[in-house]
């Protein structure tokens, strides 16, 4: 029997309307081309700066295309968007009181025409998402068994796979240093797009420091945002976690010095084991 949860903390925009889908090309890092093949794309909007200000998945429906992301963000980027829509004509909703967002642990074919079903993009390791409307929630659930998100973090952390908010900063990270670029969050071949120079640039010239790594322990991990040092150097910082094992966002350069060296590498005085997540092309260098 597939597991499945609700993922509380994820709520789903609408954007609809004849021009949803130039719209839409015009501000993202990914091709909405790519939906005709494939059932969803993981997405961001950067700033001018080229950093990732919202991230999210997006889903083609008969009318338009719904994104899924943190409902934290959502407000503020219903708010940007409609400032980006000028004489576009695109109608933008939130959903957030009506439709809820699920993870399954595996692919499976449900008896729920309703619900949204779409593959996790990032990794074939993390199963599918669905995006159902509270009104067939029950038709939804049926034969499923329930889990908890704790078993999702477990799923992501074992993918290597890192998130907004939790594994690195909105509005303050590069997409390569989220790893956008191996886990295809972007298309370096569409047209132009916000922030879309910076990333082109730092793709070109192979300028990116930090990437995310895995991390593990013989110790309870501590809380995400503490800082990963050695004795005397600050190599980065823990984010998602759980139990033992999590990711980090970490200057490559700092922590293969430190590899090399023999250097202990610390997080609050635990001791832990960086490695590259098993579909990294980079790694540690000194």
């Amino acid at each position: 029997m597939t597991k499945f949860v609700a993922l509380l903390d994820r709520a789903v925009l609408e954007v609809t309307g004849p021009d949803a889908g130039e719209f839409l090309q015009g501000l993202i890092t990914n091709d909405l081309e790519k939906l005709k093949q494939k059932g969803s794309l993981f997405a961001a909007l950067l700033t001018p700066q080229g950093k990732i200000n919202y991230e999210f998945f997006i889903v083609r429906t008969e009318t338009g295309y719904f994104l899924e992301m943190a409902k934290g963000g959502l407000d503020e980027l219903f708010k940007k968007l409609s400032l980006y829509k000028l004489r576009a004509n695109v109608d933008i909703s939130n959903l957030s009181e009506t439709h809820m967002v699920f993870w399954l642990a595996e692919l499976c074919d449900l008896a729920c025409p309703e619900a949204q079903l779409y593959p996790d993009p990032r990794s074939s390791k993390l199963g599918q998402r669905a995006i159902v409307s509270v009104d067939h929630m029950t038709a939804f659930c049926e034969g499923l068994d329930a889990c908890t998100p704790d078993d999702y973090l477990s799923a992501r952390l074992a993918a290597g796979i890192p998130e907004g908010g939790h594994d690195y900063a909105l509005g303050n990270t590069f997409p390569h240093e989220a790893c956008y670029d191996l886990i295809d969050g972007i298309d370096f071949t569409k047209g132009c797009y916000v922030g879309q120079e910076v990333v082109s640039r730092m793709q070109h010239r192979s300028t990116v420091r930090k990437r995310i790594v895995c991390v593990t322990s013989e110790e309870e991990l501590p809380e995400s945002g503490t800082e990963i040092r050695t004795e005397t150097s600050l190599i980065g910082v823990l984010g998602s976690r759980l139990g033992k094992e999590g990711l980090a966002l970490v200057r490559l350069d700092r922590a293969g010095k430190a590899l090399n060296s023999g250097d202990k590498i610390l997080t609050e005085n635990i001791l832990v084991t960086l490695s590259l997540p098993s579909w990294a092309s980079y790694d540690f260098v000194e």
